[in-house]
């Protein structure tokens, strides 16, 4: 069975020749670019420059950039078994290792067409591929990246990541609807530039490729707004500050639906899942309450949903970290197809009782293993055995694509990894329940 149909079948509930297997078609299902270095290592692939992953669209933050998940090469994709891959792919298979974004150059925003430089993060003897218009400046203790002379993002010389200055909340100070209305909205729209250039990469992946396909963060509806206000701020205006929030939302929605119309518009023949980031959940309970969902969020979701859904045959995905079961009932009533990341160590995701209440209706992508309390911690036999607990609870039926909770993390032992997906491969054969006859 091809990957794409592989894909599609275990979408329809239905259980194919395997599940299907997920590793960096989202930069939150990947590995971070220091790991990922020592992966390949252990694969006995050639030392080469590692290239974060970048998207494409109207965000110019280049969050995924920063935030060091490595883009997946063909040959790493080949010997895990990869099923899935994002189209905003630069590595092989692409249309083209060149891309558009918006770049600040010359003292304004501009779409460009960009390359990649290498450069030489010396902590950790890591070689990463950047995009060419950013530039990284050595400061105290410190490294800034720069876009056109502006700091964007700066790193402590022993991080594993850089932070972004899209989190400077420029909504912070906003005190009415006023404030909020005055916004460059528009700056966060889809160009038709970039769209033309998405739909020829993807189009050209859909006929060359048996890869499912998928494009990631259409939008967000709470963190962006979190983003915009501050963290604890958007919370404060959902409970008391109502018409601000919905002020914000308004102006939120028309640009997630500005952008959801062009982009299923273009890319809807070609992907078969689309998705939304939006994280809604603590690791004990969710952001918010299941009243305020129902409230402020349940119908913009379905709005976003629903038009997925008449104009495209895309399966519908939201990334949402946390605690978030009181909540996913919910979801699912608004259209939501696939939920990712699974964090199966938040309180009340069991993977058991995820799988008995919500199986037949959602379909489960992530919560192969757990990557911040198992995965870097354990020994090899004991993440295959957990792995393989996963797989039998959550394979069955169909409703399940493979994938770790979340990223794989720095100072993960390489060889942890590659138990993971061995077993993921070998013990994810149907019928799961015989896994006794199977042997690594």
């Amino acid at each position: 069975m091809k990957s794409r149909e592989r894909l599609l079948t275990a979408l329809r509930h239905e259980e194919a020749d395997r599940i299907p297997i997920d590793l960096g078609s989202t930069d939150v299902t990947g590995m971070n670019c220091l790991v990922y270095k020592g992966f390949r290592k252990l694969l006995n692939l050639p030392d080469k420059p590692i290239r974060p992953m970048v998207t494409s669209g109207s965000d110019p933050s280049l969050f995924t950039f920063y935030n060091m998940v490595a883009e997946v090469e063909r040959e790493v994709l080949d010997i895990l078994h990869i099923d899935v891959i994002s189209i905003n792919r630069t590595l092989e298979p692409t249309l083209s290792a060149k891309k558009l974004s918006k770049a600040f150059i010359n003292g304004g925003w501009r779409i460009v067409e960009f390359g990649f430089k290498q450069w030489y993060w010396r902590e950790w003897d890591l070689t990463i591929e950047i995009p060419d218009y950013i530039d990284v400046i050595e400061g105290e203790g410190r490294y800034i990246a720069s876009l056109g002379g502006r700091e964007h993002a700066i790193a402590p010389k022993k991080s594993f990541y850089f932070n972004s200055r899209r989190f400077s909340t420029p909504l912070k100070n906003a005190k009415d609807v006023n404030d909020i209305k005055d916004f460059n909205w528009d700056f966060y729209k889809i160009s038709d530039i970039v769209l033309e250039d998405l739909k020829r990469r993807a189009e050209y992946l859909y006929k060359s490729t048996d890869y499912g396909l998928i494009y990631f963060r259409i939008g967000s509806i709470h963190a962006w707004p979190q983003d915009l206000r501050g963290w604890s701020q958007w919370l404060a205006d959902l409970r008391l500050r109502r018409a601000l929030a919905e002020a914000v939302l308004d102006h939120v929605m028309d640009v997630v639906m500005y952008n959801t119309r062009k982009i299923v518009d273009a890319l809807g023949h070609y992907v078969q899942v689309l998705g939304l980031a939006d994280d809604l959940g603590t690791e004990e309970i969710p952001q918010i309450s299941v009243q305020v969902f129902r409230d402020i969020y349940k119908h913009r979701y379905e709005e976003i949903f629903t038009y997925i859904k008449k104009y495209s045959k895309a399966y519908t995905f939201l990334h949402s970290d946390g605690a978030i079961y009181p909540l996913i009932r919910e979801l699912i009533n608004t259209g939501l197809d696939i939920l990712n990341p699974i964090q199966i160590s938040a309180r009340g995701m069991e993977a058991e009782r995820l799988k008995k209440e919500f199986g037949e209706e959602l379909t489960f992508w992530g919560g192969g293993v757990d990557t911040q309390h198992i995965l870097p911690f354990r020994k090899e036999e004991e993440i295959v055995e957990h792995v393989k607990k996963l797989i039998k609870i959550f394979a069955p039926g169909g409703g399940y694509v493979f994938a770790p909770v979340h990223n794989i993390q720095p100072n993960t032992p390489p060889e942890n990894i590659a138990a993971v997906f061995k077993t993921a491969y070998y013990y994810g054969k149907y019928p799961i329940l015989d896994m006794e006859s199977k042997v690594l």
